[in-house]
């Protein structure tokens, strides 16, 4: 019971900084792209660019994160830590739904 308790919370730490870095990451890169110099034009982001920022990757990002995490489930299981594949889609379903109204609002804002 522990082991397991302990195995989702570490799980939930990793996941939550790895999430936190891609977050800061591409909404540097976002704002970059966005970036107005004062004796330059506008350097704005096309729409299709606003479209994949906000949704593919973003659920790119989470179906990446799910494999990794399944990958890792079957491997903790020889060390008889188990974590939920339930806990794992829940985790990365809600981060991904953060991510698209962070994105989404930061792109097309």
């Amino acid at each position: 019971m522990l082991r397991s308790v302990l195995g989702h919370a570490a799980y939930a730490v990793v996941l939550s900084v790895v999430s936190f870095v891609f977050y800061w990451v591409l909404k540097m890169w976002i704002v970059m792209g966005r970036f107005t110099a004062a004796d330059a034009p506008p350097g704005d982001i096309s729409t299709l660019e606003k479209a994949f920022y906000s949704y593919v990757v973003p659920v790119g990002y989470g179906m990446f994160m799910i494999g990794l995490s399944l990958g890792f489930r079957r491997i903790s299981r020889t060390s008889s830590v188990t974590i939920s594949a339930i806990f794992i889609f829940g985790m990365n379903a809600a981060i991904v739904l953060y991510f698209i109204t962070r994105f989404k609002g930061l792109a097309f804002g």
